[in-house]
């Protein structure tokens, strides 16, 4: 009888979560476990990386994540990195309306303010606007609709012009998503839940704001931190506590076949098929699709519905005294009613501390969404670093060109979770529910965060886990 075996396809958070929570489980049971892990590219991580260069740290990727989604953080301190995580340093940031910054106040984080005045401080929304945002609490509670769109959502409770300048970009942008799109029930849960639990935003928040006053829990923290290294630090610490997992880099699957007696064989472009106990699949949803079709061809077809949206992360760097505005701030949003082919940017420099040497700023802007995407897919290099370059010098009063330039593209990388998302998964675990030896997780499937990745190769691989304790290891 051979040691059970589990393998993993596809190194970034995913499944290098799950590489390390099976790598756990079997020093805590002490039972005989394989564990490979399966790595198309010559590097793990994914979109997750940094870069050093010229004296700046570049994360290549997502630069924070999420306090409030515990995973992440858990993670980082089971991994003895709690001391590098960092808060920002700026928490003010801005929105871009009619071509001018507007800072946004704080409070309006949360959507509904912890004080009521704060909304009327904004300067980008109108009084008939902000007398509508703060109706919020009263109107009606819709239940009777399994799920619709972020920007129906968010227009029907607070009004059109709240949604359409603040709330719409602040929420899609993270997934890089049209608001009209997005499934309200799939990105934002929480929200989702308080109208139907509470009525309303408002009263969901309020009593959430209750609940903490009256627990331990600091009522001023940032609901985003960063590692003080980068991003790319946390790959860079799992892999070196994967002592005992086989990883293969450089290694594409070409196709996944579940046997008769429970087990999987993992057909790879070069080399025998891997024969495995179970199989964790963690890459995009479309590649994964292309390996199901031949054996779940339903739920090839619900994976392929997935679509895509691309991206790209232009870093920039300045002399300091390049640059007129005082950078006094995180960065600013872009909403899509501006004529710019950006939709934000962060400074880094200003936000976390570390990313840039002194007299100098590093800024990271943003290209592309679902339905706009082209110019991620179609342009040089180059072009997108000048685009993004002016769209910045207005607006800053940039008076020099850049004195480095980093530019990152993520083709097909954004998952867009579009209305009926929710129902679109339960389908697809119906039509794999024959092949129990075939897990999936990732960012297309219950969330795109850091946290959520590291979530769900978390329960991926208690998932496998469990299979080998309750089935018998697979024959040779």
């Amino acid at each position: 009888m051979s040691t059970p075996h589990i393998a993993i396809v596809g190194g970034g958070i995913t499944g290098l979560a799950a590489a390390y929570y099976l790598q756990r489980l079997r020093q805590q049971a002490g039972t005989p476990l394989r564990i490979t892990l399966i790595e198309a590219q010559d590097r793990l991580g994914g979109k997750v990386g940094t870069v050093h260069q010229e004296g700046f740290l570049i994360d290549t990727g997502p630069d924070s994540f999420l306090a409030q989604k515990p995973w992440a953080v858990q993670l980082c301190r089971e991994l003895g990195m709690e001391g590098e995580i960092i808060s920002p340093s700026a928490r003010k940031f801005f929105m871009l309306i009619r071509g001018k910054l507007h800072a946004v106040p704080h409070e309006l984080v949360s959507l509904v303010p912890s004080r009521p005045q704060a909304l009327w401080r904004a300067t980008f929304i109108s009084p008939w606007g902000k007398l509508r945002a703060s109706m919020e609490g009263f109107v009606p509670a819709k239940r009777d609709v399994e799920d619709e769109s972020l920007g129906a959502f968010m227009r029907r409770r607070f009004g059109k012009e709240f949604a359409v300048k603040f709330a719409e970009p602040l929420m899609a942008g993270v997934h890089a998503g049209h608001p009209d799109r997005l499934s309200m029930a799939a990105v934002y849960p929480m929200y989702w839940e308080m109208e139907r639990k509470y009525g309303s935003i408002t009263r969901g928040i309020m009593q959430m704001r209750r609940q903490r006053q009256a627990g331990k829990g600091s009522r001023d923290t940032s609901p985003f931190v960063a590692l003080r290294y980068g991003m790319g630090s946390l790959v860079e610490r799992l892999q070196q506590h994967l002592k005992e997992v086989d990883i293969w880099l450089s290694a594409t699957v070409t196709g996944v076949t579940p046997l008769p007696d429970g087990s999987v064989n993992i057909h790879l472009e070069h080399g025998e098929p891997l024969h495995a106990h179970t199989a964790i699949l963690t890459t995009p949803a479309y590649t994964t699709a292309g390996w199901l079709q031949p054996v779940a061809p339903d739920a090839a077809r619900l994976l392929k519905e997935i679509p895509y949206a691309s991206t790209a992360v232009v870093s920039l760097a300045y002399r300091r005294e390049g640059i007129e505005h005082p950078l006094d701030g995180s960065g600013f949003l872009v909403p899509r009613t501006e004529p710019l082919p950006i939709t934000g940017c962060t400074w880094s420099s200003s936000k976390w501390e570390g990313r840039a040497p002194d007299g100098s700023v590093l800024l990271r802007v943003f290209i592309g969404y679902a339905g706009a995407d082209q110019i991620v897919e179609q342009q040089w290099d180059d072009l997108l670093a000048r685009a993004a370059h002016d769209a910045l010098q207005p607006l800053l009063g940039i008076r020099e060109e850049p004195v480095m330039i980093q530019v990152n593209r993520w083709l097909k990388a954004m998952p867009q979770y579009e209305v009926g998302h929710l129902a679109r998964l339960q389908r697809v675990e119906s039509a794999l529910s024959a092949y129990p030896s075939l897990l999936l997780a990732g960012s297309a499937y219950h969330g795109v965060g850091v946290p959520d990745c590291v979530k769900q190769g978390k329960e991926a691989a208690e998932k496998a886990w469990q299979r080998v304790l309750t089935l018998p290891p697979p024959k040779r």
